[in-house]
């Protein structure tokens, strides 16, 4: 699975971003959380724990060996991302934020400096810290213009759009994810968890600003094409199922609503377990959405899970949930 929790992740398409040859992209908690889960052998929350304790250990090891900052600084920063995975927000902003310090050691290394600001960027945005994340953005794509790299360059505007989604400036979100799409439609090269995600910043800034038909319009094209090009059950077609369904509610399309958001939150579930603030966030809509459909048992139901997840759950990382993936836009 690629990090789809804070666009998606916002969470999870900005910090999919390896550094080169050096980091897997499916180096994630989350993807090998699900992998197991799906092969029963073992829970998501224990998989997080043992990627997480493995990871830390590999940390420790390369500190007691004086390794070089560039080797310290991409474990701190996979360390990073996979605590973001678990929702341990403030142990991610740490450890991303030594990333940052450590890479700025290492001379010449601008493009992993900017992906580094680039996913602290994106914790910062997940914790309302606006302006840490505007300034740690704007130098991220500060560096990408400097290297003159188009395909860096929208995966900023893309976080750009995040931003401004959190910050309610919904023009501004629409402009940035516009610019994304346009570069990862363009480029053959182009990731297609990025080119997909784009379009999901682009059809929930639309949605925000109240332009539904076109946001359904783009967010269905974006699932479609999720579904077509990526592997099957992939965490971001259910997240882009999950925002689909929000997109038909909004817009009045209460059948087609209930189908994707349920097909959506049963995805995040198989992923991120039940307990995730993403997850019980998700919930939190899904119960607003069976109130106003009248399907009061059913929301009744829902409101039971959040009340158990509640109890389990960081209320700072809960709040941050909430949030992180854009859903205040449709509150």
């Amino acid at each position: 699975m690629t990090r789809i929790v804070l666009v998606f992740t916002i969470v999870l398409a900005m910090s999919c971003a390896g550094f080169g040859q050096q980091i897997s992209p499916r180096n994630d908690a989350a993807g090998a959380a699900s992998d197991a889960a799906s092969n029963g052998s073992i829970s998501i929350q224990q998989q997080f724990k043992q990627m997480i304790a493995k990871e830390e250990a590999s940390v420790q090891q390369a500190e007691a060996a004086h390794a070089p900052d560039v080797q310290l600084a991409r474990l701190y920063w996979n360390l990073g991302l996979l605590y973001e995975d678990t929702a341990a927000f403030s142990l991610s902003e740490a450890a991303l934020a030594h990333s940052v310090s450590l890479f700025r050691r290492v001379a010449g290394d601008d493009g992993e400096l900017a992906t580094a600001l680039n996913s602290l960027g994106v914790i910062h945005t997940a914790l309302g810290k606006f302006r840490e994340a505007q300034k740690e953005e704007h130098e991220a794509l500060a560096l990408r213009e400097k290297l003159g790299a188009p395909l860096q360059l929208a995966k900023s505007w893309n976080t750009l759009a995040a931003l401004a989604l959190k910050q309610h400036k919904y023009n501004d979100a629409r402009d940035w994810a516009e610019k994304a799409v346009a570069e990862f439609k363009a480029n053959p090269a182009a990731d297609e968890t990025d080119r997909v995600a784009s379009q999901y910043a682009l059809g929930m800034s639309l949605c925000a600003l109240k332009d539904y038909s076109h946001g359904v319009q783009v967010l269905k094209a974006a699932v479609e094409e999720a579904t077509a090009k990526l592997p099957a059950g992939d965490f971001p077609i259910g997240v882009g199922q999950f925002f689909l369904g929000l997109a038909y509610w909004k817009s009045g399309e209460m059948v087609d609503a209930g189908h994707e958001m349920q097909t959506g939150l049963a995805a995040v579930n198989a992923h991120l377990g039940g307990n995730h603030p993403t997850y019980v966030a998700s919930l939190e809509l899904y119960a607003k959405y069976l109130h106003q459909a009248r399907q009061v048992e059913a929301a009744n139901a829902v409101e039971r899970q959040i009340q158990q997840a509640r109890a389990v759950v960081d209320v700072r990382s809960l709040q941050t949930g909430r949030d992180a993936l854009g859903f205040d836009a449709f509150r």
